[in-house]
């Protein structure tokens, strides 16, 4: 130990630049795995919560694809009552506001319950409310709770969102359902338990039939929930119920609902948390560069224990050592960080998942021992393998070696064929890994491909700068000696340098990769916007997520908008989410001849896509996405089995077309097929054509003023939807840029070690300079030289392995994971911009050792 404390210890502490670098890089490494896990387990985990808590004690529940239960079919499931206790649900999402104010709103869940059915099932604690005119605090009995809820304008709220909203027992407020306006007091306030306690107290409670009044719903429910008796095994109770059931109704556990979710949002968390290992690798770059560098700086030391009869093993366990103290360290600081982190990814990934896949309040959960125990387990393991080799090379040396140093011994006469040939074989590898099919739906081959490029171009890297070093300039004006000195002074240090210009390069080239990525796929949904979004006007009402139902759009509100001067035609679209294969998709409805008279969706196949489109216009056929396509094997005359409400139907797929607003799959039919086979409310939404020659944002106006105050919809124009089209594009990509940010950072910070490491090593070297006439600004620049070339080296490489991923994303990852494909698009201003930065900041990286190198007196030269 003592050994340790004057080998390791001593060094680590006079070199604590170098020694924080490497602990920052690995505790940034960790804290961002750390912070994905965190971030991707909220996402699933805000979902899940509000379903434990809004199912409460159901063991079953029984639904009808999309649309929900009739009653007259609730009347034959009496039968149900012999299992256990049952009790049918309305479950919504809509927006609340206040009587007075004037704000956008805010998001609630509904929940419309027979309240003498319901108490088993979910727990209410009633602390405020008012039992007649009189308002009262304390518990309410069932009968009093039931009073306060056959009020058919009587809402419950929480406490918490309540005093959020200064709403207090007697409040009006009004819930938005499409484009209607729904009155409501507020008759009592909930604890905070059960329900209540979900996405942050946004939930309210009502009589079930208030809530199908206000929602549209009469004579249906969403579902039916079960609890079973105690004498009820479930699995048999489940098999036995689903046998009973007619056509077009199922049973499911309540959790399988979460394992949907889970499905959709696999891919995606997938591909975050492999790109956040991105500046593990960085980290433990840094672990290896530092670790190397401090074998070659203290050869002498080295030589001295094995002089006196250390040995071998035992120099091993010293810098194993030195690894395991900087990764310890590292590690500490990880996970407190990655928390924090965690809730910035949460704001940046929120919105994403929210818009896309499920619409859930994601609370960052603390760290805990768990998210310490896997950055030890992470970190440690990582950065001794990382350590190893300059550590089993130290143990390797022998004392007469150690004493009398000597240069780099990669440099050599021939080009080291090992690394070349062993970079080749990883490429090859990289082909063969981009062409074998996903893993359960997740592109495990695609990654394996990305990993294995990274790893041909590591070893690239050495033999970059061999030929850097071999490179020979004319002595002219051209280049100065400084220049002449930089790269002799790189080809003397390949070994050292390669790591850090390693990290570097990985950084870079995953910069670049996704860079292009995002380049096109945003090139590619712009496009698709200005060639598929051809209506003038777009009309929704009060829900504008893709996540659940959006209300109605009236039959006076259509009526009128398509009698408004200048409308050439009115679209409607309605959609249902069904459960398909081990996931769900959107089943949607269109008016196939207004859209093929006005719109223009861009067909994959077949080419005469508008003709297929047509000849399905009243007919049992469908049109697909191409993210349905891909994630189901579906092509062009195949016939899909759709669940609808009157039991399993076929459909004939005519048509696959381009899609980039949902990758869970769009199936869209006939609006009379729709009515057919699922129901015939209202569409959801209007696209709106207007005669050439009208201003949009004129008819839109003059629309809003025709509807007057009740035609409670959100108008945007054609632009005003692109535009909100790409925000919600640039917010979804955020995280990829912040985690490529953190990589580059740190790499800097690496590259800046080194040349650091590298000017106190040659302090000999630039003591001969000097007494030969050098003066300190001829050191200084040859140093910042030094920095620009191992820029250039990384740049160079990074861009060309760059390229070479990106295209593993577009055309491998992005299509397993999403099924989207992307029109390749090369952002040149970007990669130029970028470039140039990269360039200054490595050159402003080796400022510090520039001016270190500088400071040198006459006396420290006589001392050398």
């Amino acid at each position: 130990m003592s050994l340790f404390r004057w080998f390791i210890i001593r060094y680590v502490r006079r070199e604590w630049l170098r020694s924080a670098v490497t602990v920052g890089g690995v505790a940034i490494g960790i804290a961002v795995v750390v912070a994905i896990r965190l971030a991707n387990e909220s996402s699933v985990r805000g979902f899940e919560t509000a379903l434990e808590a809004v199912s409460g004690h159901v063991s079953l529940e029984v639904t009808s694809p999309g649309v929900g239960v009739t009653e007259d079919r609730l009347a034959e499931l009496s039968w149900l009552r012999t299992f256990g206790r049952v009790s049918p649900i309305i479950d919504r999402d809509v927006l609340i506001r206040s009587s007075t104010a004037d704000e956008r709103g805010e998001l609630l869940r509904v929940l419309g319950v027979d309240i003498l059915r319901d108490r088993p099932f979910r727990e209410y604690r009633l602390v405020e409310g008012a039992v007649g005119r009189t308002p009262r605090a304390g518990p309410i009995t069932t009968q009093e709770f039931l009073s306060l809820l056959t009020d058919p304008v009587a809402i419950v709220l929480t406490k918490v969102f309540a005093e959020r909203h200064g709403f207090t027992v007697g409040s009006n407020v009004r819930l938005f359902v499409g484009d209607r306006e729904v009155p409501l007091v507020v008759r009592a306030l909930l604890g905070n338990d059960g329900p209540a306690q979900v996405l942050d107290g946004n939930f309210a409670l009502m009589d079930i039939a208030a809530a199908q009044l206000a929602f549209g719903r009469l004579g249906v429910v969403d579902r039916v929930d079960i609890q079973l008796d105690a004498r009820q095994i479930i699995d048999q109770a489940e098999r036995e119920i689903a046998g009973r059931l007619p056509p077009g109704l199922s049973v499911q556990r309540p959790e399988r609902r979460g394992a949907q979710v889970e499905t959709m949002l696999a891919a995606f968390h997938f591909n975050l948390t492999a790109l956040s290992y991105i500046a593990l690798l960085v980290g433990l770059f840094l672990v290896y560069n530092a670790v190397t560098v401090s074998v070659i700086s203290r050869r002498a030391e080295i030589g001295i224990l094995r002089t006196v009869g250390t040995a071998r093993s035992t120099i091993l366990w010293l810098f194993l050592g030195e690894a395991l103290s900087l990764s310890l360290v590292g590690c500490l600081v990880g996970a407190p960080l990655g928390g924090l982190l965690a809730r910035a990814a949460v704001r940046m990934t929120a919105s994403t998942v929210s818009t896309f896949w499920v619409a859930a309040a994601a609370t960052v959960p603390e760290v805990g021992v768990g998210e310490v125990v896997l950055s030890f387990a992470i970190g440690v393991p990582l950065a001794l393998a990382a350590a190893f080799l300059p550590a089993y090379e130290a143990a390797r040396l022998t004392p007469l070696a150690a004493v009398r140093g000597g240069p780099d011994s990669f440099v050599h006469d021939r080009l080291p064929r090992r690394y070349v040939v062993s970079a080749l074989v990883l490429f090859g590898l990289a082909g063969f890994f981009a062409r074998q099919p996903p893993v359960s739906g997740l592109p495990v081959y695609g990654l394996a491909a990305a990993l294995a490029v990274v790893g041909g171009a590591v070893l690239l890297v050495p033999v970059a700068l061999l030929v850097l070093q071999r490179i020979r300039f004319p002595m002219s004006w051209h280049v100065g000696v400084e220049v002449m000195l930089a790269r002799a002074n790189l080809g003397a240090a390949i070994r050292r340098l390669s790591v850090s210009v390693s990290a570097l390069v990985v950084s870079l080239a995953m910069m670049v990769a996704i860079a292009i990525m995002i380049g096109s796929f945003r090139e590619t949904v712009v496009y698709w916007v200005e060639q598929t979004l051809q209506a003038d006007l777009f009309i929704s009402g009060a829900r504008r997520s893709f996540v659940g139902d959006r209300g109605e759009i009236s039959v006076d509100v259509e009526r009128a908008v398509a009698d408004y001067p200048g409308v050439a035609a009115v679209d409607g679209f309605r959609s249902v989410t069904v459960p398909y294969a081990d996931s769900t998709i959107i089943v949607g409805s269109g008016r196939f001849d207004v859209l093929l008279a006005h719109g223009n969706l861009l067909f994959k196949s077949p080419p005469n896509g508008r003709t297929a489109m047509m000849a399905a216009v009243g007919e049992p056929a469908v049109v697909v996405s191409e993210s349905f396509s891909l994630r189901y094997d579906t092509r062009v005359g195949d016939r899909i089995e759709l669940p609808t409400p009157s039991g399993p139907k076929r459909f004939d797929v005519v048509a696959v077309y381009f899609d980039y607003s949902s990758d869970r799959g769009l199936v869209v039919m006939d609006e009379a097929i729709f009515a057919r086979y699922y129901d015939e409310r209202r569409p959801s939404g209007l696209t709106v054509y207007l005669d050439e020659g009208i201003d949009s944002q004129v008819a839109r106006e003059g629309i809003l003023a025709s509807l007057g105050p009740t035609g409670l919809v959100f108008i945007n124009t054609n632009a005003v939807l692109r535009h909100q089209v790409i925000e919600v594009f640039d917010s979804t990509f955020a995280i990829t840029y912040a985690l490529e940010g953190i990589a580059i950072f740190v790499s800097m910070f690496g590259v800046a070690s080194t040349l650091l490491t590298l000017a106190l090593e040659r302090r000999r070297d630039m003591a001969m300079l000097r007494l030969v006439g050098a003066e300190r600004h001829h050191l200084r620049r040859m140093i910042m030289v030094e920095a620009g070339l191992l820029g250039l080296v990384s740049l160079g490489i990074g861009v060309v392995v760059g390229l070479v991923l990106s295209l593993i994303l577009i055309f491998v990852i992005n299509v397993q994971s999403f099924g989207w494909t992307i029109q390749f698009h090369l952002p040149v201003m970007f990669l130029v911009q970028s470039s140039l930065a990269i360039i200054a900041a490595t050159v402003l990286a080796g400022l510090y050792p520039a001016r270190l190198a500088g400071r040198l007196t006459m006396a420290d030269l006589r001392e050398e």
